[in-house]
């Protein structure tokens, strides 16, 4: 080891442990017990230069982190220059701004990435950074930048898994892990994973073998077997592995009514894409014997047999006894056991020594942390697996989940979250697990089911979440909107109980209506047909959620969760005509207005002006009243008139779905309480009945409710 200035050759994790118990708070930097490091900036590129390995590597990390593409814009005058100016060959780096800023001693403190902001030191399992801090704390500067601290840098802590390292009760570093996906190592850790779960997680899954699907793969017994079978359970009960994975295009070979008898002989592996061979070398190393995956599983050029299977598309998730999830491979032949670069990217790495009891010296190694290193967070929101539509009713129904990405390999079951560097679950895990939603799905099968009734209300809650994240993802035929959502459907259905109406249930019917777009429209796909206009699977865009009479027309006849091919809804509620006008007034904050209107689909180029919303204006005739819809941006325009000659033809209603109110209340003179939330709906082209359209979302504010009830009771058709 190279000789070390001063301050490092002094610098110990015991130390800094001591510190954070003085003052500590997850994801920042400590305000009041740090390390004093080198006096400046320079002082610290000088020791590195004489050759301080640890403060090589603190420079490093400076040299190689970019700026923020946002801070420019954020960050004092003085600082957007010194990033733009190429000190020393590392222009845009932290170390352009390191270098100029006046006072720039260095700082030193522990913390932990697996916390979320703020959390205190009881909370601590892990620490596995270390921050640097440069210059004062807080940096005054003028009025139009305000008060800004030079950001904290991170330098991570890891040691081998069978080389624990522990402060007291703080591991110190997370595991290093295997970057070959498909090591020896991590086919162990899967299993170790499995087994655990299987026989030791209380709070887990009763270890029942379940019905295997109609088709599955038969691996074999012996991981050098060179092809594979498909084979036909007729209600053989055993333990199968599921993949979820993301088509990506064509795949060959394919289960076809003509294959299906060779395949049954045998399936050269070496044929098959890279996603399916990885899939069963896993499947071997679990000690697993089947293994279903789609394409070979369901037959496919016979519709008859793709309703079948893809009805019971979801049991075959949730009686799995694990699924794989090819996280980051794109499309089929992309693989899942990769070899992951990361570590050999981040530069140079070197050692501290962590001594525990009189004479065990562990050492930690320390390099720099990657800012858009992989996490199972980053892959639920960001993963290839994760923007497909079909993906997230197989990772919500499969109990345990083994997730493949990048650089490591994941765990998940109903205890929780694991991953092969064994930080554990926290900031760095998906933040919405849907527990209600799980208690149901799961019920039948978990150790211990609390003996009290489901909260329906807190089920709503988290179907309403599943739609919204649905919504986020891609399907590569919008036939299969439906479909892709129906074993989440078939789960909830009991608990739930009434109708499943085209993605919205009778007994939350109200809520359900009230969907509206999440970004600024929300375009309904009419061809081919495929949900009801009143209904969320209507839009391939992202929507979210802010007893009456019906009628579904299923594809399948008994499957109400897959196709439809009509729908409509006959409703008797109160209405109130509304006029759509082309008009753009720029006004903001009306004291006129009465609510705001949120149409799907624009009608016509005056609906995308930027900052422009559609604000709702009580207009008064000899007649009666009917609202306007009129496009507000802001501005200061108090005095601006309403133009007739902008309304449009089209004919609208305003349906009131929803009020917390008492609309049959006695009190002529009570003002509302809470929004009243409606429907947009206009007139279809079939004149023979009062037949309608949703088009749109309203909430109306602050109104007499007497007004409320002269408002037209209709009973009215929707399609």
């Amino acid at each position: 080891m190279n000789k070390r200035c001063i301050y490092c050759e002094k610098l110990s994790i015991e130390a800094l442990v001591e510190l954070a118990k003085i003052s500590f708070e997850a994801q920042r930097f400590s305000q009041d017990a740090y390390y004093q490091h080198h006096d400046s900036f320079s002082a610290l590129e000088q020791s590195a230069y004489n050759g301080c390995d640890l403060c090589q590597v603190i420079l490093q990390c400076f040299q190689q982190t970019p700026c923020e593409a946002e801070q420019p814009l954020e960050w004092p005058q003085e600082w957007n220059e010194m990033t733009n100016a190429s000190l020393d060959g590392f222009p845009h780096t932290m170390y352009s701004v390191a270098k100029g800023l006046d006072i720039s001693d260095v700082k030193l403190c522990i913390n932990t990435s697996h916390l979320y902001d703020s959390q205190g030191l009881r909370d601590v399992r892990v620490f596995d950074e270390i921050v640097v801090q440069v210059g004062t704390l807080h940096i005054e500067t003028d009025e139009n930048y305000g008060v800004w601290s030079f950001p904290s840098l991170v330098l991570r802590l890891s040691t081998p898994k069978d080389q624990a390292v522990y402060v007291e009760t703080f591991r110190i570093g997370r595991f290093e892990v295997d970057p070959d996906l498909g090591s020896l190592t991590n086919h162990q850790l899967a299993k170790e994973w499995l087994t655990e779960c299987c026989h030791h997680h209380e709070s887990c899954l009763s270890h029942q073998m379940h019905e295997l699907p109609s088709r599955v793969i038969d691996v074999g017994s012996s991981p050098n077997e060179r092809s594979v079978r498909l084979f036909l359970s007729h209600g053989l009960e055993a333990d199968y592995v599921a993949l979820s994975h993301c088509w990506g295009g064509a795949i060959s070979p394919l289960l076809t009514t003509e294959s299906t008898a060779i395949f049954q002989q045998n399936i050269d592996i070496e044929v098959l894409p890279a996603n399916f061979r990885d899939a069963i070398t896993i499947t071997r190393h679990l000690g697993i014997r089947y293994l279903w995956i789609d394409s070979l599983c369901i037959q496919q050029d016979s519709k008859s047999d793709w309703e079948i299977e893809s009805k019971r598309m979801g049991l075959v998730y949730r009686n799995s006894t694990v699924t794989i999830s090819a996280m980051v491979s794109g499309h089929s032949k992309s693989g899942i056991l990769k070899t992951s670069q990361s570590a050999q990217s981040f530069g140079a790495s070197t050692t501290l020594d962590v001594v525990v009891g009189n004479d065990d010296t562990f050492k930690v190694t320390v390099r720099r942390k990657n800012l858009q290193e992989e996490n199972l967070i980053s892959l639920d929101r960001r993963s290839a697996l994760a923007e497909r539509g079909w993906t997230l009713q197989e990772y919500i129904l499969s109990p345990r989940h083994l997730l493949y990405g990048q650089e490591m390999i994941y765990w998940r079951c109903p205890q929780g979250f694991k991953s092969s560097d064994g930080l554990p679950p926290g900031n760095n895990s998906p933040h919405t697990i849907y527990e209600d939603a799980a208690q149901v799905i799961f019920s039948d099968i978990l150790r211990h089911v609390e003996a009290v009734p489901p909260d329906i209300d807190a089920i709503f809650r988290d179907y309403s979440e599943l739609v919204n994240a649905y919504s986020q993802r891609k399907l590569t035929y919008g036939s299969d909107k439906l479909p892709a959502f129906s074993g989440l459907a078939q789960r909830l259905h009991p608990a739930i109980g009434g109708e499943y109406l085209a993605g919205i249930w009778s007994a939350n019917f109200r809520q359900g209506l009230l969907w509206t777009a999440e970004m600024k429209f929300c375009q309904h796909v009419n061809e081919p047909y495929r949900a009801p206009s009143w209904s969320w699977a209507v839009t391939d865009d992202l929507v979210l959620f802010e007893g009456p009479q019906y009628s579904i027309n299923p594809r399948v006849p008994d499957n109400p969760y897959g196709e439809i091919l009509s729908a409509k809804l006959v409703v008797e509620a109160l209405t109130k005509p509304l006029v759509r006008s082309r008009q753009v007034v720029e006004t903001i904050l009306d004291p006129n207005s009465i609510g705001t209107a949120k149409f799907d689909e624009p009608a016509g180029p005056e609906d995308s002006v930027p900052m422009g919303w559609a604000s709702l204006f009580r207009m008064k005739t000899e007649g009666g009243d009917y609202i306007l819809s009129i496009i507000t941006r802001p501005g200061d325009d108090a005095d601006w008139e309403v133009d007739f000659h902008y309304f449009r033809e089209d004919e609208y209603l305003l349906m009131l779905v929803y009020t917390e109110d008492d609309v049959a209340g006695d009190d002529e003179t009570e003002w509302s309480q809470s929004p009243a939330f409606c429907l947009i709906l206009r007139q279809t082209s079939d004149e023979s009945q009062e037949t309608y359209e949703r088009v749109g979302f309203a909430k109306l504010q602050e109104l007499r409710l007497r007004w409320l009830k002269t408002w037209e009771r209709c009973v009215l058709t929707l399609v």
